[in-house]
């Protein structure tokens, strides 16, 4: 049996996230993934990734209990008065806290929900797994690693304007619109092992810019922040 190439590397550490009131989950991507240069931000790519990843950030929200309970608690009907949001009677609380989580972090024209804030004082982790394809005549075309990190890395935080999300507009499905960071700033770790891409799926020839990614996502949040009483 033939080991594939591979390498291994922490690119950026902070205090470790220890395994007490954790919750992890994973987020998966395929498809183009370009290099982001000081010349090339590549806005129009990030925000092609965050719309594949805002409908699994959305099921998170939905699936997770503590989630769930904390989204409901930003719906109490008197809360949701304050922020100036119409209370519509066909939505559940659990639809009117997003609302009002989105309305907070709203980022003409969006409003956006994201998982890890300052506020809620999570600390967030990432193991990413990126498969891109090897072979000298892919060098050029697809880009350093550290490039196709920045701009994983950027697609997944709220952008501050409608230029970081490359001048696109939200679609009826993507409000609000979910994402895993508010900053990038706020990743406390990361681990990053690249291997060999074949195929991705569905396809039957290999670009020099497409890659298969899978992160995974641990966070915990600081004794004493807002998240205990959903995560004890």
């Amino acid at each position: 049996m033939i080991a594939l190439p591979h390498e291994e590397r922490i690119i950026n550490t902070g205090e470790p996230i220890e395994s007490e009131n954790l919750v992890e989950f994973r987020l998966l991507y395929h498809g183009e993934l370009l290099a982001s240069t000081n010349s090339k931000r590549r806005t129009q790519e990030k925000h092609a990734i965050r719309k594949v990843l805002h409908p699994q950030l959305r099921r998170l929200w939905q699936v997770k209990s503590g989630l769930h309970q904390l989204a409901e608690h930003f719906g109490n009907p008197g809360t949701v008065e304050e922020s100036g949001i119409e209370i519509d009677p066909n939505q559940s609380r659990f639809e009117r806290g997003i609302a009002r989580i989105g309305r907070n972090w709203r980022s003409a024209p969006f409003d956006f929900v994201p998982l890890v804030t300052e506020k809620f004082l999570l600390r967030c982790s990432l193991d990413i797994l990126l498969l891109r394809p090897e072979g000298k005549e892919y060098i050029f075309e697809q880009g350093d690693i550290d490039g196709q990190l920045k701009t994983l890395f950027d697609a997944f935080r709220r952008p501050c304007d409608i230029g970081e999300a490359g001048g696109n507009t939200p679609t009826d499905d993507e409000n609000p619109f979910f994402v895993l960071l508010q900053d990038d700033r706020l990743i406390s770790e990361v681990h990053v092992t690249t291997d060999q891409l074949l195929l991705l799926p569905g396809q039957r020839e290999t670009k020099a810019t497409d890659a298969f990614v899978i992160i995974h996502v641990k966070l915990n949040h600081t004794i004493g922040s807002p998240f205990d009483r959903w995560f004890d």
